[in-house]
């Protein structure tokens, strides 16, 4: 692995001086596949003012009626403002919300 490592570090180096030149961020801390895939469900979350009961309903303890519920509250007292919000609707907790926030933001 420390090979793999030092090859990809030999490599990719000068890719990162020259986007460090071109004034484009870029880190040498060396990501693993796991790494890569937390980072890019990050980037990848979910906005709870503009996703669908469909795409709500793909999370972790998110069902078909909870999504739903999501939805409805959201058409019945406006936007989120928060992520928090979502414990006021029915059937979503503490718990849950912990499970889910990492894959949830608000646009402003």
């Amino acid at each position: 692995m420390k090979i793999i490592k030092t090859a990809t570090l030999k490599y990719l180096a000068p890719l990162f001086c020259i986007a460090s030149l071109a004034g484009l961020p870029a880190s040498f801390a060396y990501a693993d596949n796991a790494t890569a895939s937390q980072s890019q469900i990050a980037d990848e979350r979910m906005d709870l003012n503009l996703v669908t009961a469909e795409q709500l309903a793909t999370l972790p303890g998110i069902g078909k009626k909870k999504a739903e519920s999501i939805i409805r509250y959201r058409e019945d007292k406006g936007r989120f403002l928060e992520v928090e919000q979502l414990t006021e609707v029915k059937g979503i907790g503490p718990k849950l919300l912990a499970k889910i926030q990492s894959k949830l933001q608000v646009s402003e």
